[in-house]
């Protein structure tokens, strides 16, 4: 596959943060417009819980960016979202956990591409990929645990330290001994190949031949401000992590009433996770994937994140072909996270997707693909060279 000529390869430091200030006659750029428009949604969502008078203005606000997104044009209208599906194969963690894990491409042995999805999504996150890539090798999709289809395991097995042991033991149920393997993971899939490498440094070259990171970070999560004032930023991340352990330790109780703000919901998702042009449809699906995730995973794997300053120093991922792929409106992993991995590792590819947010494989999916069939391409001919 050619290189996709729609992103942007990226040598210099993070983008500058945009000037807010302005007179009254200049125009909001739209990446001001976006910041407004993401402080007005959290305003109105507190609004609908602090009161009867408050709740009907929340109510309104919401109503009215609803209409907005589902009135944007959708590339992917009537997508079927979630019907692919491969040979599944049960795998079991280390602790006895049951992992959901399906693979295409059965017969290939060349090669094998293990895909690892984000926090509060599932293996079909990668719908559009698993559909371009097909026949490219082995692929091979799985569901975190408390996530899609697998079992949810134990409450203090949410975090991002055990799931380099869950990759491994889907690796060793999925892939024939002697297959070369490129890892692709996404946000926190991401931080799982990471993980993966720090602990097995040997495979690094030999079985891992190449890596490809979407929108993924090594580590500081804990500060980052989703475009929030300072301040305000600065308060979450002090509450946070207590708030997320009750949350996780009440999780029954919230369970029952989740879905009660399915469109709260699904504003936050586009607000946060989107770009500011993504199609309603992937919105859509995203939230579900999210709504589907159990609660204790949802706050567990989230509370490990934020608190785990390093989760890697990316350096044993030097011996392997590895690609960077970030997003010019990531507000989870932002673009300095993308540049910090890819300055990591020696040779690495960086692209930078413009107009996209973190959800860059459901918003620009064949750029992407094509990012991930080159360095699938490149991985095969240097294991056979």
């Amino acid at each position: 596959m050619g290189r996709a000529a729609t992103s942007s390869r990226v040598t210099a430091g993070p983008p500058q943060t945009p000037r807010t200030a302005r007179t009254p006659r200049t125009p909001r750029t739209p990446r001001a417009r976006r910041g407004r428009t993401l402080r007005g949604a959290l305003a109105a969502t507190a609004l609908g819980a602090a009161g009867a008078g408050a709740g009907l203005a929340g109510l309104t606000v919401q109503r009215r960016a609803l209409r907005r997104l589902h009135l944007r044009p959708d590339p992917f209208a009537g997508e079927p979202f979630g019907s692919l599906r491969g040979r599944a194969v049960p795998v079991r963690a280390g602790d006895g956990t049951r992992l959901h894990a399906e693979v295409d491409g059965d017969d290939r042995t060349d090669l094998a591409i293990v895909f690892s999805h984000g926090w509060t999504l599932t293996q079909d996150s990668w719908h559009f990929q698993r559909k371009a890539l097909r026949g490219l090798g082995r692929l091979v999709f799985w569901d975190h645990r408390g996530h899609g289809r697998s079992d949810g395991g134990a409450r203090d097995g949410y975090a991002v330290s055990r799931l380099a042991a869950d990759l491994g033991a889907v690796i060793d149920a999925t892939v024939p001994a002697g297959t070369p393997v490129v890892l692709v993971g996404h946000s926190m899939g991401g931080m799982t190949v990471l993980r993966y490498a720090d602990e097995n440094p040997g495979l690094i070259g030999s079985k891992i031949v190449g890596a490809g990171l979407v929108c993924t970070s090594s580590g500081g999560l804990g500060e980052v401000t989703l475009g929030a004032p300072a301040l305000l930023a600065r308060t979450a991340h002090r509450v946070l992590p207590r708030a997320l352990g009750a949350l996780g330790a009440g999780s029954g109780a919230v369970e029952r009433v989740r879905h009660l703000g399915r469109h709260a919901a699904t504003l936050v998702e586009d607000l946060i996770a989107f770009g500011p042009d993504a199609g309603p449809g992937a919105v859509a699906f995203a939230e579900r994937m999210m709504a589907e995730t159990r609660m204790d995973a949802f706050a567990g794997f989230l509370h490990s994140m934020i608190t785990t300053g390093g989760i890697s120093d990316c350096a044993s991922l030097a011996g392997a072909d590895t690609l960077v792929i970030g997003a010019e409106h990531d507000l989870l992993t932002p673009v300095g996270h993308s540049l910090k991995i890819a300055s990591c590792v020696p040779d690495a590819r960086l692209e930078i997707v413009p107009s996209a947010g973190h959800m860059v494989m459901m918003e620009r999916p064949s750029v992407v693909a094509d990012h991930l069939g080159d360095l699938i391409e490149r991985a095969r001919k240097s294991h056979t060279a």
